[in-house]
Formats: C-alpha cells, sequence, structure tokens
C-alpha cells in the first residue's frame, strides 16, 4: 500500500495552495439524474434522446448541452426556456436525496486542514443548493456557480474567478473533475488537472484531456496529496 501510495505521489507536479472541484459526477451522484431530467424534458416536445447521447456531453452547462443537442434535433424552443423545464424536471427526480458520493465528505474535511477548496460547476446556483446540504457547502471557501460568470466551461472565468476569490494564483490550484471538459477547462485556466471515475469519462479520456493522474474516486485525493 505504501508502495502505491508513493508511486502515485511521484505523479504529482507541485505542492497546491488550493483544490477546486468539479461537482456534478466529481463529488455528488448527480448526472442519472441530470440525465433523466433530459430525457423528460425531450419527451415532452415529442423526441427522444439516448441517454449515451447526453453522457457524452456531461461536463457542460445545460445550455452547452442544448447547443450541442440542437444541432441534431433542430428543435425551435428557447434554450433559456428549455434550461428552466430542464431544472423542474431534474428536482422532480431527485427529490430530498442525498447524493454526495460515499465517503467524499470526510475526504473534502481532510483537505480542509491544508488546502484552500472551492467548486466550479456548470448547474446554476439553485440547483447547486438543492443538490446539496448546507453542511456540504460551508466546507468549501468559494463556490462559482454557472451564475457567477459569463461563460462557463470550457472557458475557464469559473476556475480563475475561483483562484481570484481565494487569493492564489491560478499555478497554485489543482482541478479536480470527472468529464474531458473540466481537463480542457483546467489547461485553459492554466491549471493542473486530475481525473476521477465516477463520471461517464474513462481513464483513456480523461489523460488524453490533460489528467496527469486518475483516481476512481475524490475520496482518494488525501492519500496522495
Amino acid at each position: 500500500m505504501k508502495k502505491e501510495k508513493k508511486r502515485i505521489q511521484s505523479k504529482l507536479k507541485k505542492e497546491y495552495k488550493a483544490v477546486i472541484f468539479d461537482l456534478d459526477g466529481t463529488l455528488i451522484n448527480s448526472l442519472p439524474y441530470h440525465i433523466k431530467a433530459f430525457q423528460d424534458l425531450f419527451l415532452e416536445h415529442g423526441f427522444r434522446v439516448p441517454s449515451n447521447r447526453i453522457k457524452h456531453l456531461a461536463g457542460l452547462p445545460t445550455i452547452g448541452i442544448l447547443k450541442e443537442l440542437k444541432k441534431k434535433y433542430h428543435f425551435k424552443e428557447k434554450l433559456e426556456d428549455l434550461r428552466e423545464e430542464r431544472r423542474y424536471h431534474y428536482f422532480k427526480f431527485l427529490g430530498r436525496k442525498n447524493i454526495i458520493f460515499p465517503c467524499v465528505e470526510n475526504a473534502i474535511k481532510k483537505l480542509k486542514k491544508s488546502y484552500k477548496l472551492g467548486i466550479a460547476t456548470g448547474s446554476s446556483r439553485v440547483t447547486f443548493e438543492h443538490s446539496t446540504n448546507r453542511k456540504f457547502q460551508n466546507l468549501f471557501n468559494v463556490i462559482i456557480t454557472i451564475n457567477d460568470v459569463h461563460k462557463g466551461k470550457p472557458h475557464p472565468d469559473q476556475l480563475l474567478r475561483a483562484a481570484k476569490e481565494m487569493r492564489v494564483k491560478p499555478s497554485e490550484c489543482l482541478v479536480v473533475g470527472d468529464s474531458f471538459t473540466d481537463g480542457i477547462t483546467a489547461k485553459a485556466a492554466g491549471m493542473d488537472f486530475v481525473g476521477v471515475l465516477t463520471g461517464y469519462t474513462k481513464e483513456k479520456e480523461l489523460k488524453k484531456y490533460g489528467a496527469f493522474l486518475v483516481l476512481k474516486s475524490a475520496r482518494e485525493l488525501p492519500g496522495v496529496l
């Protein structure tokens, strides 16, 4: 075990002052509910979208996903209206379930002793607050949602704002996420990227988009930092 830990630690590029997490698929198991919400929304508008097509776009903000799907399905509705409708479906499926991944909260508490912690999520503020509890939210120094920036992922605005608010340099931040979008965004922000396999993106693809280390879950992070 010690040998394996040493091998993983050797891949870390530097010491960091802050860790910025993606939310959906990284810290919380929300992606299945997001997929159901998209499919339910589209069924109401008269067409079926395979779950794999939506999974491939996981990591983009809702508007980004809708823009990509519009290229295929050519729906006429305004994207902003569909976004609001989809949020209702997500809330309906999620209910009041606790969807924080097992042991992740304990891992965050351990990391908080040594690092500043942030979240950069493509979800809206209201969706974020509905998907997590106040105790969990208070573990983070800064939370940047899609409402806080003009451009969401893969633009680096959210990561750069998180770094600025935590008063650290981008080069001092480590980004943790489950999708190729997180890798692209981290690179654009000048930050290192660690991938996790709790989303829909495979290890090979995470490495392709810049992950110098891939973990099974974010709960493993305290063991390698």
